[in-house]
């Protein structure tokens, strides 16, 4: 049986992991009631493309009434395309960031044995 565990959340969305798998080592990502599984490594990657899309679209030239920005994350099998807004971009961002903080934070409380 699978089980989530609440990692991180924000307006945007929620991240969990999913517990009781061979090796824990799927998050999963719910974003506008969508979910899709990541691992660590893809979490990182999405990370760094997140905040490239911010830095290209801080410099955006585009028309005012252009709200909207595409967010592309291209993995090994996968390919994760989404209309948000600025804001909401930003809320990706802190979405994703947050729960490689937690993630990052567990792994160092457990390696020191302070839980």
């Amino acid at each position: 049986m699978r089980t989530l565990e609440n990692i991180y959340q924000n307006n945007l969305g929620t991240s969990y992991r999913i517990n009781n798998t061979e090796d824990n080592a799927f998050l999963a990502l719910e974003i506008n009631k969508v979910s899709f599984l990541i691992n660590d490594r893809e979490l990182s990657e999405f990370v760094k493309s997140t905040e490239s899309i911010l830095n290209y679209h801080s410099q955006c030239t585009c028309p005012p009434d252009l709200k909207n920005k595409m967010v592309i994350y291209q993995a090994e099998q996968t390919e994760i395309r989404m209309l948000l807004s600025y804001n909401q971009l930003l809320q990706l961002k802190d979405l994703l960031k947050g729960t490689d903080f937690k993630l990052s934070m567990d792994t160092l409380l457990n390696k020191y044995k302070i839980n």
